[in-house]
């Protein structure tokens, strides 16, 4: 553009000089023309408007906490299906008859005196089960599902020996209920402790007998 303008301004020139010789030979005065001044550059380029930098915000550091351990809860074991939990001897149910002591499974509910001793292969030695009943009278059993013959020995409210039933053989399994034979004591009686066949015998157990309940049985039910 400068180039352009110079240019511009030498061809003003020249056409003047030329001017000039014409007026001259033509006998006239040259006027005094005064070359334009020149104009003063354009700018150059336009400044570019300045773009604010950019500062990236500042990154936030959060520190990551240390780990801390977690505290696992002590797990206390269960007791484990099918095994059962030690009972000190001290507070096992027993029944003693003229010092010979029996420790007993109790059956104090309608639903374990209805279940009893059906379906189990053998009753230990030395132990036996205890019917407890709420009134003192000549209660009935049969011997449904046992698998091996018992004595009965038939307790009365005043803890003695009311009837002891021996020698009770278990039935042909498959047996029909309505064959199944009865057995109840010959005088009233509120607790019926069942052993092993022959044990009554040799133990020397007979009617008139004292009883005591020891263990968790003690001073429940007066004996």
């Amino acid at each position: 553009m400068q180039i352009q303008r110079a240019l511009h301004i030498q061809l003003i020139c020249t056409a003047i000089g030329l001017m000039s010789a014409v007026m001259i030979s033509c006998g006239g005065d040259v006027p005094q023309i005064q070359p334009p001044t020149a104009t003063a550059a354009l700018t150059g380029a336009p400044t570019a408007t300045p773009v604010s930098a950019i500062v990236p915000p500042k990154l936030t550091v959060i520190p990551t906490p240390a780990n801390t351990p977690t505290e696992v809860p002590t797990k206390v074991p269960a007791n484990t299906p099918g095994t059962p939990s030690s009972t000190p001897a001290g507070t096992m149910p027993t029944v003693t008859i003229s010092g010979v002591a029996f420790t007993v499974d109790v059956a104090d509910t309608p639903e374990k005196r209805f279940q009893g001793l059906s379906g189990r292969p053998v009753l230990e030695e030395g132990t036996g089960m205890l019917f407890i009943f709420q009134e003192e009278r000549k209660h009935t059993f049969w011997m449904k599902d046992m698998r091996f013959p018992l004595d009965m020995v038939w307790i009365n409210a005043s803890c003695a020996v009311a009837d002891i039933t021996t020698d009770v053989p278990s039935p042909p399994p498959d047996s029909d209920d309505s064959v199944l034979p009865t057995y109840s004591p010959s005088a009233p009686a509120t607790y019926n402790l069942e052993i092993n066949a022959g044990v009554a015998a040799a133990s020397g157990l007979k009617t008139g007998d004292t009883v005591t309940f020891g263990g968790s049985l003690s001073g429940r039910f007066g004996c």
